[in-house]
């Protein structure tokens, strides 16, 4: 009977592909190995499960804290070197007429949690006429003459400026012997 069995035990061996087993032995450490396999794939299998919960987590908090809004302003462009502009279109024989409205309208996008809290004073929207004087003095004063300046939107770094309404402003030279007339 004990030969029967050990006939037994080798033909298991050989049917899982390792060598006839000659004790029994063998079928313990067999069963050791499933059981060190079994423990190292549940443990894989935990850490997965952690690894993935953390992976969401870091992608759920990068979502909520990027998350961007608008906030819409409506400005009245601070006019830079409008008196040294109008002396120099005065000597250049002109009188300067702009725009009644220069209202112009943008919106800042970026965080919420930042943007929520930006005022009308962290942004400066100027036109810069001193730019335009030397363009003034080469102009013939005979005739109107119309100019346009840029109007300039100063936000902080982190904000896009989008939906700018108005991005110059016109200025009309009226030649001063035709304003008396």
């Amino acid at each position: 009977m004990g030969k029967i069995i050990s006939f037994m035990n080798s033909f298991k061996g050989f049917a899982k592909g390792s060598e006839p087993a000659l004790d029994t032995g063998e079928i313990d450490r067999d069963r050791a190995d499933d059981y060190a396999v079994e423990k190292k794939s549940t443990t894989f299998f935990v850490v997965s499960i952690i690894v993935s919960v953390l992976g969401a987590l870091l992608v759920w908090l990068f979502a909520v804290s990027t998350s961007t809004t608008e906030k819409i302003f409506s400005v009245q462009p601070e006019m830079r070197g409008l008196d040294s502009f109008v002396s120099a279109a005065h000597q250049s024989g002109f009188t300067v007429v702009t725009e009644a409205d220069a209202n112009v309208g943008f919106a800042l996008e970026g965080r919420q949690k930042v943007v929520n809290n930006v005022t009308k004073d962290d942004i400066s929207v100027y036109v810069d006429l001193e730019a335009l004087i030397k363009a003034v003095e080469k102009l013939p004063n005979d005739v109107e003459q119309t100019l346009t300046a840029e109007i300039v939107i100063d936000a902080p770094v982190y904000f896009n400026i989008v939906d700018v309404s108005k991005e110059k402003i016109t200025v009309k030279l009226v030649p001063i012997n035709k304003v008396t007339e």
